[in-house]
């Protein structure tokens, strides 16, 4: 079975992007976020720990593996990273291009990276701030990228698809 993490900062939209590569497969555990001021609960949810998805593709396993977004969980990345054949980073246009510069710095740094396919996305693309600052990221760090909207599960599935072809043809 081939391994790729998907991963990316809070609220990039990882959770929605694996569950539309193959619902039916989809595991992870979502809970109601706490508002601190109030201690009640929002109506939004984050994720607990890692998510997992599946696609088969000629004949090949996949297991798409999310990883928490917070900092504070970079020692999941680290255990979820110790063996992977591809990469997916998820990048909310709002956020900082330096955000996505850390986090494709931390999992370039383990075994596995230098021989994986990889690929950004980035959400929310009417929200850039800077979108000219994102692009010159983006550029310099010499990954193919393109705009997704995680919410469809269509050019989800030809995304999760296009990379596992990649990790097939290497």
């Amino acid at each position: 079975m081939k391994k790729i993490i998907v991963c990316g900062k809070y609220n990039a939209g990882k959770t929605t992007f694996i569950k539309n590569i193959n619902p039916e497969k989809f595991t992870g555990t979502e809970v109601n976020e706490i508002d601190l001021s109030t201690l009640l609960e929002k109506d939004t949810t984050t994720t607990v720990g890692v998510e997992v998805n599946f696609l088969s593709l000629n004949g090949y396993e996949f297991m798409f593996m999310g990883v928490p977004g917070q900092e504070r969980f970079d020692f999941i990345w680290e255990i979820a990273g110790g063996n992977f054949d591809g990469i997916v980073f998820l990048h909310p246009s709002y956020e900082k291009p330096e955000e996505l510069e850390k986090i494709v710095g931390f999992f370039s740094k383990l075994p596995a990276y230098k021989g994986a396919a990889k690929r950004i996305f980035i959400t929310f693309p009417d929200a850039a701030q800077n979108p000219s600052s994102l692009l010159a990221t983006l550029k310099n760090l010499k990954i193919p990228f393109e705009v997704i909207d995680p919410r469809d599960g269509n050019r989800v599935k030809a995304a999760a698809e296009s990379i596992a072809r990649e990790i097939i043809s290497t």
